[in-house]
């Protein structure tokens, strides 16, 4: 078992980093640069790895994975959760996603970037921060947390924190790929997502987890 003095510190150097993560690319927006040569650069590099059965798969994933779909499956682990007696883990999961939604609904109406021009794959919407991005980050780094103590084997561990990352990654990847996204948009959806997560962790470490009768009332 870890003890909870370190999973705080762990916490608080992801909270400080990803915010340092996103407080650099909104002060590039800010000051006009916008950091626009990873744009290119990445961008660049996305279009030659594009072939037809790639796009086909990659369209599919994008509409499957999208924040509404995520936010279900979250609701649907969350009620299971609930079942099994454990709410707190279950309030956990809802209440840190729904602080990144909130947030990423924020920065999109402050900003109100544009997407890029893509003939492959038409979507609505303000481009920064990537929705995908910060809720398949939010929701991957959610799933690791809270069943990284249920999974018992070792094998079982290392493949809940393999597939968490690799889905977040293919998802992001996605929208990059399918020009939905700004590489920027992505970086600061992850940064975000990493953010929202950690922040609520700390708060329910800080306020909760430390509080042991409150936990235990809700853990029936």
């Amino acid at each position: 078992m870890v003890p909870n003095w370190a999973k705080n510190i762990l916490f608080l150097l992801v909270y400080m980093i990803s915010g340092l993560v996103l407080v650099i690319i909104i002060e590039g927006l800010l000051s006009g640069t916008d950091l626009t040569p990873l744009n290119t650069v990445i961008e660049e590099v996305v279009v030659h790895t594009r072939t037809p059965l790639l796009t086909t798969f990659l369209v599919a994933l994008t509409q499957i994975a999208n924040p509404f779909v995520m936010a279900c499956v979250a609701l649907f682990l969350s009620i299971l959760l609930i079942t099994k007696g454990h709410i707190y883990d279950a309030m956990l999961f809802l209440i840190a996603l729904i602080v990144a939604v909130i947030s990423l609904t924020i920065l999109k109406n402050v900003f109100q970037i544009s997407r890029p021009a893509s003939d492959m794959y038409r979507v609505d919407g303000w481009s920064f921060p990537s929705g995908h991005a910060t809720v398949a980050t939010a929701f991957f780094f959610l799933l690791s947390h809270v069943f990284w103590s249920k999974v018992r084997t070792t094998a079982g561990k290392t493949a809940l924190i393999l597939g968490s990352i690799l889905g977040t990654l293919v998802i992001c990847f996605s929208r990059l790929y399918l020009g939905a996204h700004w590489t920027l948009d992505i970086l600061a959806g992850v940064a975000l997502g990493l953010l929202a997560v950690s922040f609520t962790v700390l708060m329910f470490n800080v306020f909760v987890t430390d509080k042991r009768s409150f936990r235990k009332s809700l853990d029936l």
